[in-house]
């Protein structure tokens, strides 16, 4: 067995016993046992990408990797989530819970390593279903109307994927003909001048607005606010980091094959305006909805909305540097959004709970009274999302913005200022949060694990920015040419 297909099969099988583990501490414990197994595969993957329908190329490997890190300091700060909340679920529901989260991420890797687009669509179903029961297991009037409008739309999302999915395979008929070769997404890139043009484009429209709805593109954005905001907090983390960015890596990859078969003389419509438009709608929207939130994680949720449309933009203006500049983003983005949301649970748990209806602004304010460190690692993270320098994200953003002048010099405009009044809601939260009076009188605490292990991320988000390591850079930018 590879050490892509054991870095799967070990949380999707693990499932089925953490369903009958017996204390929600244990259920914890074990969730982060097999979050630390996965993550060294993970690593495995990279030296040993395995073959067939399951077979890692680099840029699946480079986000496995992300994934099974992000996945092992969840497990860590997921422990703490289920000593504050252990008498908010009942057994049943906490054991449901942490069978979700090793669904989640054994379909997240899945979708990140298959060599097979109907691979690919069954992961994102089975990630959707995971979430989706997620987000409904507090039970409440709000958690359940969220995981509906979660579950209606990703039914919608997913139904369009697998419609679009059925017509690259029918495209690839004139070049691979029927069977397993038309669906592997190397035959397909191998091959993409030699498929149908006409019957890609349709494709691609309806896989746009598929995995678009699984990025949280506009216009079918509307669960993931809610689905923030409701769902157990740790969940809300994966759904952040992780689940986003197999969808964003499916947009990439489909649009390249448009984009090779035109360039290769197909009659395939060039991609960039689909995703211009979509990824600038999404900025836009974010720059005007984040100014009327009260709720830090429904803020954060329209603020992932923000960083998945500038990817999608990134992706749309072409080349091999403004998609690099992309993928950049989507790694930065990961580890500073993960971050904070760690970070997030912590400083709800010092206010007592981390459960839905605890993370408001105003309930969180003034952490620097209880406990100095978390606030500046959790004002950091927030200042972190705004793209301005030193935040990792200024590199990423700095690159698009340039390669946006060079190439597509109308949309720069419409770019600067969305990014810029979405920098601005998010500046406002932070004195409030980190400086302000709290609510009421507090008891200094301590920061705990969590802490650390978001600054960890911040740490990473920097030198991945600033420091440029040689291996990720070469491995990005082979990715980028390749995809470009």
């Amino acid at each position: 067995m590879s050490f892509a297909l054991a870095a799967i099969c070990l949380p999707l099988f693990a499932t089925v016993f953490l369903a009958l583990a017996g204390s929600p501490l244990l259920g914890a414990r074990i969730n982060l046992g097999l979050s630390t197994a996965v993550f060294a595969l993970t690593l495995g993957v990279v030296s040993h990408p395995g073959h067939g329908l399951v077979a890692a190329d680099p840029l699946g490997a480079i986000f496995g990797v992300l994934t099974g890190f992000v996945s092992l300091t969840i497990g860590v700060s997921n422990i703490g989530f289920v000593r504050c909340e252990q008498a908010g679920f009942s057994h049943r529901q906490w054991r449901v819970y942490h069978a979700l989260c090793q669904m989640v991420l054994g379909s997240t890797l899945l979708g990140l390593y298959a060599d097979n687009i109907g691979l690919l669509w069954a992961a994102t179903e089975g990630a959707t279903l995971a979430c989706i029961f997620g987000v409904g297991l507090p039970r409440t009037a709000t958690a359940l109307e969220a995981a509906w409008k979660y579950f209606i739309l990703g039914g919608v999302g997913i139904a369009l994927a697998l419609f679009g999915t059925m017509l690259v395979y029918l495209a690839a008929q004139p070049a691979l003909g029927p069977g397993l070769p038309a669906l592997s997404l190397i035959a397909l890139s191998a091959h993409a001048g030699r498929l149908d043009g006409s019957l890609l484009t349709l494709a691609f429209v309806f896989l746009l607005f598929g995995y678009g709805t699984k990025a949280a593109l506009v216009p079918l954005h509307g669960w993931l606010p809610d689905a923030y905001a409701e769902g157990p907090a740790p969940l809300t983390t994966a759904l952040s980091g992780l689940t986003l960015n197999v969808a964003l890596i499916a947009i990439l990859r489909f649009r390249h094959l448009l984009q090779a078969n035109r360039l290769e003389g197909g009659a395939a419509m060039p991609p960039g305006p689909f995703l211009l438009v979509l990824g600038l709608a999404s900025i836009l929207l974010t720059a005007f909805s984040l100014s009327r939130r009260r709720d830090s994680r429904r803020f954060f949720g329209f603020s992932s909305i923000e960083h998945s449309g500038l990817a999608v933009f990134a992706f749309g203006v072409g080349g091999a540097t403004a998609i690099f500049g992309g993928l950049l983003h989507m790694v930065i983005h990961t580890l500073i959004k993960s971050a904070l949301f760690q970070a997030l649970i912590r400083a709800a748990s010092f206010r007592g709970g981390a459960g839905a209806g605890q993370f408001g602004f105003s309930h969180l304010r003034g952490m620097m009274a209880a406990n100095k460190y978390l606030a500046w690692v959790l004002g950091a993270c927030v200042f972190a999302l705004t793209g301005l320098p030193p935040s990792g994200l200024f590199v990423s953003e700095f690159i698009i913005i340039s390669q946006t002048i060079q190439r597509e010099p109308l949309a720069a405009l419409p770019l600067g200022l969305g990014l810029a009044l979405c920098a601005l809601a998010v500046i406002r939260t932070i004195g409030p949060m980190v400086i302000g009076p709290p609510p009421k009188p507090v008891t200094p605490t301590k920061a705990g694990v969590t802490a650390h292990l978001a600054s960890l991320h911040l740490i990473l988000a920097f030198g991945v920015a600033f420091a440029m390591p040689w291996f990720l850079v070469r491995a990005l930018s082979a990715i980028a040419v390749a995809l470009r």
